[in-house]
């Protein structure tokens, strides 16, 4: 029984390990920058309503970029980290 239990954990083992050393697509990657740049340039428009009612529409551009700076960030290290 557990003979039976330690092969099947080693196969599991086997799948993984394969499943973790292929590459990503380079399909995935580009819809993923390509999503991510068309969400940073719609963001803008998102925020004014909420910074308008505040009346602070002159930080709308400042926040955007510093959102997008680090999401584009993130996006950056999981390229490198592929």
């Amino acid at each position: 029984e557990t003979d039976k239990s330690i092969i099947v954990l080693t196969e599991c083992t086997t799948i993984c390990e394969k499943i973790y050393s292929s590459p990503v697509p380079l399909v995935y990657t580009r819809h993923t920058a390509r999503f991510l740049s068309l969400w940073a340039l719609l963001l803008p428009c998102a925020l004014y309503s909420a910074f308008s009612s505040a009346g602070q529409e002159w930080a709308v551009l400042p926040a955007s970029s510093v959102l997008s700076f680090f999401l584009f960030g993130v996006d950056e290290l999981a390229m490198q980290l592929e």
